[in-house]
Formats: structure tokens, C-alpha cells, sequence
């Protein structure tokens, strides 16, 4: 028996797609998110670290688009972003409770389907529809948010028709969360030679009662680390750590970021086929990161309703 019709199908529930949902939502009731993660986010997380937390993607929002601004304005307004100045006249915004809470906050009230990998969508007299394992979801208009290799690699299987897509070039490498001590802890963010994004999540202005970090490691010594077995893994990371005077470490957690985050990027601002409503946002357009997924997900949603 075939489900429902949705008015719109959002896959991915990043900042992009939330964000897109949120401004939907007042022009459309039957909005569907569909995220293969656990829990909506993409790469606006945060974790618990023993009885603190800390965010291990998106550090901070540093607007430079007028779409971004209004949205940091309404986000500070609400208490979910916090201005801190970071250096000599430069200040950027953080989340006290975790970036996370920013895709969370926007996507209140619309349903979401989590811990779904999408397989194939296709497109059938006016109705695209969406294959998850051995369930279809159905929908008037289909909105893909995710990495664009990932977009790419489902419509090539999926579609027959031939989009021209952009390209970007995401950074890989390995992130660590954990408890620990720190001689040299005055700083919220640092780097090393072997880590090149230290974070004080407490210092940052997480409601931290302890030292939660988070360290990034490079591409190139993370391509290493990934050879190695999970035991041999963790254990060099510990070395590494300790050598950049962490004590004491608890808690330690290892994440893989595949699709990280995309640098000097200046790409079209977004994609959409009005025969078809397939639309595709995220961070893979425009200047990238935050600004180009708040961008492209304002694009799409004025082509949405220009129709």
C-alpha cells in the first residue's frame, strides 16, 4: 500500500536541511526530514564527554552573508548563540549548550526519519519517491542537502537525466573528544605541529564544569592513523596527545570526518529544477561552510515558493 504524499522531502537534517524545513514549515504542513545519522545535526554536533560535553564539528558561526546574520540575530535572541571575542576584534558566535541545538531548534515540529540511509529516488508521473532499505516515502518536491560526492553518487545510480553539480574539495581527518589536564590551558583555541585544532570547549564557553577538549589532526598524519587498527590507533593518538602536554585523559573518543569542511570555495549558489522539484542546497555551495548551507537553502526555498 502506498504511503502518504509529502509536500516536501528534505534529505539530510544538517544545518541546510533544518534550516530549509524551518523556513518551509510556515508554507507547507506535511514536511518530512530524513537523516542517516542517529540524530539530526550533520556537522553542527556536540557529545557528552564525562559530565560535560563538547562540539566536534562546527566550532563556532562567523557570518558573513546577510542570510546568516538575520539567522544569528533570531538564534541570539532566542539564548542558543553566544557572541565571544576570539582575538584582537574578532569575534565570532558559539552555542553555551552545544552547536547541535541550532539544527535541533529549527527543525522543531517537522517529522524526521533518522538512522535512514536513502538508496535510490525516482521520479513517476509527478511523484518522486524515496527508497530507505525496504521502505518508500513519497513526495511532491525532493530537496537533497548532504555532501555533494554523496548527492552525486545518488542521483548517478538513481536518475537518468545529467546534472552539472559543483565540485568541492572537503578536508579528511580524525577528531578527538576527551577529559584532561593541560598546563598551557589559558587558550580557547590552539595548534601544533601534530594537532592542528586544539579547543577548550569549557574555555569556549560550553557549560563546562571541567576541561573538555577537542583536537583535530591533520590530513596527512590522520591518512596515517586510519591504516592502523582501532587498539594501535587509539594508542598513538594517546602518545600524540600526551606529547602536547595532555594529562590525565579521559574519556577519549575518535570520530573520522570524511566530509569536513571546504576552504576558499566560491561555487553557483545552489541547484533546482523546476520541471522536476528536485532542489539541491548545502555547504558544498556558494562561499561553503555555514554561510554557503544558509545561502543555497534560502535560494532553494524562494524557487520553491516562486512555482
Amino acid at each position: 500500500m502506498k504511503s502518504s504524499v509529502h509536500d516536501v522531502i528534505i534529505v539530510g537534517g544538517g544545518i541546510s536541511g533544518s534550516y530549509l524545513a524551518f523556513k518551509l514549515k510556515e508554507e507547507f504542513q506535511d514536511i518530512l526530514i530524513i537523516e542517516k545519522s542517529k540524530v539530526l545535526g550533520g556537522r553542527l554536533c556536540t557529545k557528552p564527554v564525562g559530565y560535560g560535553m563538547a562540539d566536534y564539528g562546527c566550532q563556532y558561526i562567523n557570518p558573513k552573508s546577510e542570510e546568516l546574520i538575520s539567522l544569528v540575530h533570531l538564534l541570539n535572541k532566542k539564548s542558543l548563540l553566544k557572541r565571544i571575542e576570539i582575538g584582537p576584534k574578532k569575534h565570532v558566535y558559539i552555542s553555551p549548550y552545544g552547536m547541535n541545538k541550532i539544527p535541533q531548534y529549527l527543525s522543531l515540529g517537522i517529522p524526521a526519519v533518522t538512522n535512514s540511509f536513502v538508496n535510490k529516488i525516482t521520479r513517476k508521473s509527478g511523484i518522486w519517491e524515496v527508497q530507505v532499505g525496504s521502505f518508500s516515502y513519497f513526495s511532491k518536491r525532493m530537496i537533497l542537502t548532504m555532501p555533494i560526492k554523496q548527492i552525486s553518487s545518488l542521483i548517478e545510480k538513481s536518475l537518468s537525466a545529467e546534472y552539472t553539480l559543483p565540485t568541492s574539495n572537503y578536508e579528511e581527518f580524525f577528531t578527538a573528544t576527551f577529559l584532561a589536564h593541560r598546563a598551557c590551558s589559558e587558550k580557547i583555541f590552539d595548534n601544533s605541529d601534530s594537532l592542528s585544532w586544539i579547543c577548550n570547549n569549557k574555555l569556549k564557553g560550553l557549560h563546562n564544569n571541567e576541561n573538555v577538549y577537542t583536537v583535530n589532526f591533520p590530513p596527512q598524519l590522520s591518512s596515517n592513523y586510519k591504516k592502523l587498527d582501532v587498539e594501535s590507533r587509539e594508542k598513538t593518538i594517546e602518545e600524540i596527545l600526551n606529547r602536547n602536554s595532555f594529562n590525565n585523559i579521559k574519556n577519549l573518543s575518535i570520530h573520522y570526518w570524511k566530509h569536513a569542511f571546504s576552504t576558499k570555495q566560491d561555487n553557483v549558489s545552489h541547484f533546482f529544477d523546476e520541471n522536476t522539484q528536485l532542489g539541491i542546497c548545502g555547504d558544498s555551495f556558494s562561499v561553503g561552510q555555514v554561510d554557503g548551507a544558509i545561502v543555497s537553502s534560502n535560494k532553494v526555498y524562494r524557487k520553491i515558493l516562486s512555482k
